[in-house]
């Protein structure tokens, strides 16, 4: 998987578009807020092409027998869908927690939460770009549990400081690789003191292992596998996905990294991204992966 590094960024991930919804979600009603980033969506659709291709060559991967016309449908789909994500980006700024749950009707599988972190030994929760996986990190910070979100710097210096500035608002660190030799240690030590460490990893630009994905072989990260193997920390795929009644969260079974009775990083890897397979099929719409995988 690799990193769109072309200079052209979709202007739905732009500072302005940011800064804008940000400032105005506490006064644009929710319905007209979704009816212009409706109306910027189809226009991105139209107008930034190569976003436009790199989502249809991704959902050709996931639904290789669809028609062009098909994933025509799905991918505009798929921009409309993330418009709403920015919106509710912007809303969930400055919601109380009986807003916030509100918005996230369904939670299943609390208990295998719950079940990690009773071992002492803290979580490692892998996500996707898939339906609004900022939601997942306000739903732990709400919760007062202690969750660290390990990213990549972004390449625009203004759109990271926002994203680190909302995250620090809902009591969400982020630990960023590449500023420092110890980013690792640092989310080791988050482990060891029985806190989450989230990351998405449907996409890398770094060499990891090499992994079957949607028929495909494509390189995950050695991050979380290295994190899981060191700690004995879980793995677990989780998901906030969006449904008609509102916002869904998904903690899926648990997968341990038992190097002792034999597991290696390749069939871990493998056991995630066979959980992101089965989720993103379900989800296509909402997978937001403008970038070449």
């Amino acid at each position: 998987m690799k990193i769109w590094t072309e200079e052209k960024k979709h202007i739905l991930a732009s500072p302005g578009v940011y800064n804008l919804g940000i400032r105005s979600a506490g006064f644009i009603p929710k319905r007209v807020a979704y009816a212009v980033a409706g109306v910027v969506a189809d226009l991105s659709y139209a107008f930034y092409a190569s976003a436009s291709v790199n989502l249809k060559a991704n959902l050709a991967r996931v639904f290789p027998s669809a028609s062009r016309t098909e994933l025509d449908s799905i991918a505009r789909k798929t921009f409309r869908n993330y418009s709403k994500y920015i919106v509710d980006y912007a809303r969930f700024k400055t919601m109380d927690r009986a807003g916030l749950f509100r918005e996230l009707v369904r939670i299943d599988g609390t208990e295998r939460i719950d079940s990690a972190l009773s071992t002492g030994k803290g979580l490692i929760l892998l996500t996707a770009h898939l339906g609004n996986w900022e939601l997942g990190g306000i739903f732990f910070g709400r919760q007062d549990i202690k969750i660290n979100i390990l990213t990549a710097r972004d390449s625009d210096a203004e759109i990271h400081a926002i994203k680190d500035r909302y995250r620090q608002f809902h009591n969400i660190k982020t630990i960023v690789i590449g500023d420092g030799p110890f980013s690792g240690v640092e989310a080791l030590n988050a482990l060891l003191r029985n806190e989450v460490v989230a990351m998405l990893v449907d996409r890398t630009e770094t060499a990891g292992v090499s992994v079957p994905f949607f028929g495909h072989a494509t390189s995950f990260p050695s991050g979380p596998l290295l994190l899981a193997a060191a700690s004995g920390a879980p793995i677990m795929p989780a998901f906030v996905v969006r449904e008609s009644y509102g916002y869904r969260a998904v903690a899926e079974e648990l997968i341990y990294y038992d190097r002792a009775n034999g597991a290696t990083d390749r069939e871990v890897a493998a056991c995630v991204l066979t959980v992101f397979e089965r989720y993103i099929r379900q989800y296509a719409d909402q997978w937001y992966n403008f970038v070449p995988i």
